[in-house]
């Protein structure tokens, strides 16, 4: 019986966020990120999630934190760049953008 409650706990909890996945790209520099979205049931972000990163990993190590905390507060892809980091602002803003706009 414990299992069935704890399984039916655990299929409402995921009913009530959603997911999606989001890539920005620079071609220039062949930066990409890749994401993860998660949202409440009330469609404000919950989590973001990198998934693959292939940005200069000095840079980003900073302004990726600085990008998702943004991105959580506004709960929108609308965020400033990070000075030093516009390359890897630019291409996570993009794989946001893409994410946010992704229908599950």
């Amino acid at each position: 019986m414990k299992k069935f409650l704890l399984f039916n706990l655990l299929v409402s909890t995921l009913s009530l966020a959603s997911e999606s996945i989001g890539v920005g790209r620079n071609d220039r520099y062949g930066y990409e990120i890749k994401l993860k979205v998660e949202k409440k049931e009330d469609g404000n972000i919950k989590n973001i999630e990198i998934l693959e990163n292939n940005t200069r990993k000095s840079i980003s190590k900073r302004a990726i934190p600085k990008l998702i905390e943004q991105a959580k507060i506004k709960n929108s892809a609308e965020i400033d760049s990070i000075g030093g980091a516009t390359y890897t602002s630019e291409v996570f803003i993009k794989a946001l953008n893409n994410a946010l706009s992704t229908k599950k």
